[in-house]
């Protein structure tokens, strides 16, 4: 089975995530793995299965994902399909829940077609000395609402859910295949 592992990432945290993702499936007989920028991805036919992960911004995923979805919806319903989030919300199993619900739930609202056979939300990372000053207030104002420090570098990320998620995910991959 080939699989394409893509997805958007502004600051690298997302990026960093796929390729976790992608070395994990990788590990087994039977399974290809392609990892790819949405941006870069010209296509999907070849691929059996497709993971697509997002960072979170402004309460969407990002343009370039939702612009995916909407010119390969036809056939990412024809694919093993599995969506990930990246958002520093996503801090907690609580947290986790809400951005599946919130924010993945937008593309899986909007195509109905799409019957992911995995969804998962993962905390992400911020490193606010890289920020521009307007960037900077903009997150450390919403951060604070939700608790989270606003100095320095922020990593939310759990490798060991992230590790976990991409077994599981595997493991439906290759019943699939």
């Amino acid at each position: 089975m080939k699989v394409l592992v893509t997805y958007s990432s502004g600051y690298g945290t997302t990026k960093e995530v796929a390729e976790k993702i992608a070395g994990i499936l990788d590990q087994t007989h039977g399974l290809v793995v392609t990892v790819k920028s949405i941006d870069d991805v010209s296509g999907i036919q070849e691929f059996d299965g497709i993971i697509i992960g997002s960072s979170v911004r402004a309460d969407r995923p990002l343009a370039n994902v939702r612009d995916f979805f909407a010119r390969y919806s036809s056939e990412l319903a024809q694919k093993q399909l599995a969506i990930f989030a990246v958002c520093l919300a996503a801090n907690s199993s609580e947290g986790c829940d809400r951005v599946k619900k919130e924010y993945i739930a937008q593309i899986t609202a909007k195509y109905p077609r799409l019957k992911p056979i995995c969804t998962q939300a993962f905390g992400g990372k911020i490193d606010f000395d890289q920020l521009n000053p307007v960037m900077q207030q903009l997150m450390k104002s919403v951060l604070k609402k939700i608790g989270i420090a606003t100095e320095g570098s922020v990593d939310m990320r759990n490798w060991d859910l992230i590790e976990a998620w991409a077994v599981e995910l595997r493991e439906k991959l290759q019943k699939a295949a």
